[in-house]
């Protein structure tokens, strides 16, 4: 009843609606915490958590949260050659040009512009890969890609904190010792194995919340679309 009137269908449904999203919004903030509190305790059997200080500033949740997206949907797409990550190089190639290419574009140009791969340097990434058989990129190069989400300066930070922490590691390419710049970076895959898993949490956080009512309901409407 609200306000002594039945409640009808339409009501109802928006409230199952209004309910499950904050469920979902619950799940969601439950499992990135669980996985940032994983991750914690795993630096902390390096050093005290005082001495990652990229990972534990104020931003550092998000930081760490959006590297380890990349690393991990490298993986779970199948972007780890180097035939995928050569149209995954020029996929960013193109978004950053569209961008800046946009008369609204907010941010740095000059910056920007950095962060587009010439032939020759996308030459050198593929090669690597190639070698090393892994998706391994220099730490300049994780900080063009991840351009979007963080500055090239924070990445390099927060790469010196997850490979002083060992969760990291660099990857020797003896045909490129001439190139001093190029310190290859890998994941030991802590990282995304931790995600993955904060995922198939959430997931079935949200999987317990609907009831058999409910699911037999949407697969009702389903079939009849």
């Amino acid at each position: 009843m609200k306000g002594g009137t039945p409640v009808n269908e339409t009501d109802k449904k928006a409230q199952f609606s209004l309910l499950h999203a904050f469920e979902t919004v619950e799940a969601s903030l439950r499992t990135e915490n669980w996985f940032f509190e994983t991750v914690r305790a795993e630096l902390q059997k390096t050093a005290p958590l005082s001495d990652f200080p990229t990972i534990m500033g104020s931003n550092g949740h998000d930081y760490l949260l959006h590297f380890t997206q990349f690393m991990f949907f490298l993986r779970a797409l199948d972007c780890t050659d180097a035939a995928q990550i050569s149209v995954f190089i020029d996929s960013h190639n193109d978004k950053i040009n569209g961008q800046l290419n946009d008369p609204d574009f907010g941010k740095s140009p000059k910056e920007f512009q950095k962060a587009i791969f010439k032939p020759d340097r996308k030459a050198k990434i593929l090669d690597s890969i190639r070698a090393l058989g892994a998706p391994v990129f220099a730490i300049y190069e994780f900080g063009h890609l991840l351009i979007d989400d963080m500055s090239p300066k924070t990445t390099e930070k927060l790469i010196e904190d997850l490979r002083f922490g060992k969760l990291l590691e660099r990857r020797e390419d003896d045909r490129l010792e001439a190139d001093a710049k190029r310190v290859l970076i890998a994941s030991t895959g802590f990282l995304e194995d931790t995600y993955k898993m904060s995922l198939l949490m959430q997931r079935r956080m949200i999987a317990e919340s609907i009831t058999d009512e409910e699911i037999a309901a949407a697969r009702s409407a389903a079939q009849a679309d």
